[in-house]
């Protein structure tokens, strides 16, 4: 692949994958008040997860989608940031943490498409008891505190972190970007991992949304360094 379609492909892959985000959130946040919603208990969460139950598996389906286009976005700016040549420890350390960021996600996401909606169904059961009713609601507190474990604390703030200061030390060590590029990651790939302290007893001095939001902002930063590269070389 030329050096131009390369560019040119990984602006079009950053530029998706920096507004994308906005997709999940609009169809989410419209249906069941998300990302607030993450927050609900499983007693208000259930029969508004029913009731918009299209909405969610759309929503969550395109945050899937989302998700999963992580690992190209991943891959693409490894190898833009990277020198020519095989890929040393930082560009493997990138690549892995890229790929588990993805599965990672993918994990968290789907509970809201398979055992979160299989629970919400059987809550609404007719003649359903307060102690099952009860049971259910705990069963959906385990299922929402261990995906959002995996998928934020870990897929995000963890894999994505690591992914992004990996990165952003391969373009500031390499120069085949700007030292802006390498800087800026960095900022994003700490900011991005701040809510992981959670899962040490720690309160985030951010939340996930904010976190999120700047690594965002990044892609489309590379999205728009990349495009302005591509249309510069000759075709």
């Amino acid at each position: 692949m030329s050096p131009r379609s390369l560019c040119l492909i990984a602006a079009l892959v950053l530029l998706i994958q920096g507004f994308s985000i906005f997709a999940p959130m609009v169809v989410l946040g419209g249906a069941i008040q998300w990302p607030d919603s993450l927050d609900y208990p499983p007693a208000q969460m259930l029969p508004l997860l029913l009731e918009q139950v299209d909405a969610v598996r759309l929503g969550y389906g395109l945050y899937l989608g989302y998700s999963l286009l992580f690992l190209v976005t991943g891959a693409l700016t490894v190898r833009l940031a990277a020198r020519p040549g095989p890929q040393g420890v930082l560009g493997l350390i990138a690549l892995g943490a890229a790929a588990a960021s993805a599965l990672a996600r993918a994990i968290g996401i789907i509970r809201w498409l398979t055992g979160s909606v299989a629970l919400a169904e059987a809550h609404s059961a007719p003649g359903l008891s307060a102690d099952a009713r009860t049971a259910i609601e705990a069963t959906q507190g385990a299922v929402n505190a261990w995906g959002g474990a995996i998928g934020e604390a870990l897929g995000v703030a963890g894999f994505a972190a690591i992914w992004a200061i990996s990165v952003s030390l391969l373009i500031l060590r390499d120069r085949q970007l700007p030292a802006w590029a390498g800087l800026t990651g960095l900022a994003a790939g700490v900011l991005v991992a701040l809510p992981g302290l959670e899962l040490f007893g720690i309160t985030p001095p951010v939340s996930i949304v904010l976190s999120t939001t700047g690594i965002q902002l990044w892609f489309m930063a590379l999205g728009l360094l990349f495009l302005w590269r591509g249309l510069r070389r000759p075709a």
